[in-house]
């Protein structure tokens, strides 16, 4: 970025919106710990001022970042069951949901914000409940198949509880792991194989066949 644009004016929406771009790629690249709002600040190029002026602290800022992102997976959600045009619980229902919760930057993020006090049971609004993003896959679901011929809500909430147990532990250990049972973990296709092994237990779990 050059300081011309750096010293440009901006409304209030583009330079939040700039600030949540950035903090989202440095969370990305260094993980919360590594970020801070004075370096958030020199990637924008404003001031931290400017920053502590829309966000307050950086612990606020990291969860306006999740909040943002958990909005774009539930809109992906939203789209996939909009573009299957048929109930999407068999593979393509895991698929989603591991593309979800497989992301290690998202999963890092969320881990990070259940470590810095944010109470799921007394903020229902916390960027770490789960239930909004269980309200858009059944919400996509009942939209092809009315309850109750569907699976319940209970399923879902479980199939989503074990996607999230086994895509966070799998992102979290995946090197370590993979390395001490002699594999490679940049091997190609080894991601992909453990992907397909969890989505074929959580569909099997969600169309009701265990």
């Amino acid at each position: 970025m050059t300081a011309a644009e750096r010293r440009r004016r901006r409304t209030p929406e583009q330079a939040r919106a700039e600030i949540l771009d950035a903090a989202t790629d440095l969370i990305a690249r260094y993980g919360p710990d590594g970020v801070g709002l004075r370096r958030v600040a020199e990637a924008v190029g404003v001031t931290h001022g400017l920053v502590t002026h829309y966000f307050g602290t950086y612990r606020a800022l990291v969860r306006a970042v999740l909040e943002r992102e958990n909005e774009r997976k539930r809109e992906l959600v939203r789209e996939r069951m909009r573009a299957d045009g048929e109930v999407p619980y068999a593979s393509g229902m895991t698929d989603v949901l591991f593309e979800i919760l497989g992301d290690e930057r998202y999963v890092r993020l969320w881990a990070w914000s259940n470590l810095h006090d944010w109470d799921v049971e007394k903020a229902p609004d916390s960027p770490t409940n789960l239930s909004r993003l269980v309200d858009a896959i059944e919400d996509g679901i009942r939209t092809v198949l009315p309850a109750p011929e569907g699976p319940d809500r209970a399923r879902i909430e479980m199939v989503v509880l074990l996607a999230m147990s086994g895509a966070y532990g799998y992102a979290m250990g995946r090197r370590y792991w993979l390395t001490d049972l002699g594999h490679d973990p940049d091997e190609p296709g080894r991601d992909e194989a453990y992907r397909a092994a969890l989505s074929s237990v959580l569909a099997a779990h969600l169309g009701g066949l265990t």
